[in-house]
């Protein structure tokens, strides 16, 4: 179990030093072109290991026989990217990065909602008071 908690949090890590890689290359590239590097490198590594790791089983027949909807998710990445790109162009990283946190929770209690039926106020007053802290922090120091 505290592998797991530790692979969760070293994700966490490496998502913000991604995020801040991502953000010198659309800087240096302009935002389309940052994106475009992004995901070219990202699906060159991806065909690389899943060639040659051995707990990847390259199976093509699978890739064709799932509902086309499923691959919505590589879509929802990109628009996640650029809107990411967009947001740390006018707040810090520390806002960017808690607000994703709570549009992640929000989007799981949303999730729980709909397949689920599992609903609670705690969940949702606890994304509004993340929500709001962002926001008053982004205020009070605002110059």
């Amino acid at each position: 179990m505290y592998l797991i908690v530790f692979v969760a949090f070293l994700y966490g890590c490496a998502t913000v030093v991604s995020k801040m890689i991502n953000y010198r290359a659309a800087q240096e590239l302009g935002t389309w072109n940052g994106s475009l590097v992004n995901y070219v490198v990202a699906s060159i590594l991806a065909l690389i290991l899943l060639l040659f790791s051995p707990y990847a089983k390259a199976d093509l027949q699978a890739c064709t026989a799932v509902p086309v909807y499923l691959y919505a998710g590589g879509a929802f990445g990109v628009i996640a990217f650029v809107i990411t790109i967009i947001t740390l162009n006018r707040m810090k990283v520390f806002q960017s990065t808690i607000l994703l946190l709570a549009g992640q929770l929000l989007a799981g209690i949303l999730f729980d909602v709909a397949i689920f039926g599992n609903f609670t106020w705690a969940k949702f007053t606890g994304v509004l008071l993340v929500t709001t802290g962002i926001l008053w922090d982004k205020k009070v120091t605002a110059p």
